[in-house]
């Protein structure tokens, strides 16, 4: 569906349709869109790939060194953001959308400008807008050009992808599926 001449849902990135044909397809097993609102990202792994999907809580003990594994084997996986003591109002405000699955597409560990190492995650809004407007967003400060060039960071500041802590991240999101 599309409202504006714009899709109303996901977005592609570039000219990529395989996102949008993907959640059409998605919705269109389960009878609707409104069926497939808010729905768990592990299970539509699950359903999708045949492989086996898990539901992880950002608190379990040395999470941030699975995702560093689960990043260099290029494993499928993605974050629910909301469902913790911030309101929907307070993640509007940093950018983030309440109850809702980001694509979690790297962690890194970093040393930064000040000689302390920072584990970062870089997430993606499967909408293509509402980025991360705090520490190590698209605009922060804390980058420095040689930080950018370790990470792979993108100068296209309108693509739905972006950087965190892994710190924030742990106050903002509540899973990693």
């Amino acid at each position: 569906p599309c409202l504006d001449d714009e899709p109303c849902f996901s977005k592609a990135n570039g000219n990529e349709l395989w996102v949008i044909i993907l959640e059409k397809a998605w919705a269109k097993l389960h009878g609707s869109y409104e069926r497939i609102e808010a729905g768990f990202a592990h299970e539509v792994m699950r359903d999708l790939t045949g492989a086996p999907s898990y539901d992880i809580d950002v608190e379990e003990e040395g999470l941030f060194e699975k995702l560093l594994d689960y990043d260099l084997k290029n494993y499928m996986m993605a974050a629910s953001a909301g469902a913790t003591s911030a309101s929907v109002e307070q993640l509007e405000e940093l950018g983030l959308v309440a109850q809702h699955s980001y694509g979690l597409l790297s962690a890194k560990l970093v040393t930064d400008q000040f000689g302390d190492e920072v584990q970062l995650v870089q997430l993606r809004n499967p909408w293509g807008d509402f980025e991360w407007s705090g520490d190590w967003g698209d605009s922060s400060d804390c980058w420095t050009s040689e930080l950018k060039e370790q990470v792979g960071f993108s100068e296209d500041t309108t693509d739905g992808s972006f950087w965190m802590s892994f710190e924030d991240m742990k106050q903002y999101f509540s899973r990693i599926q």
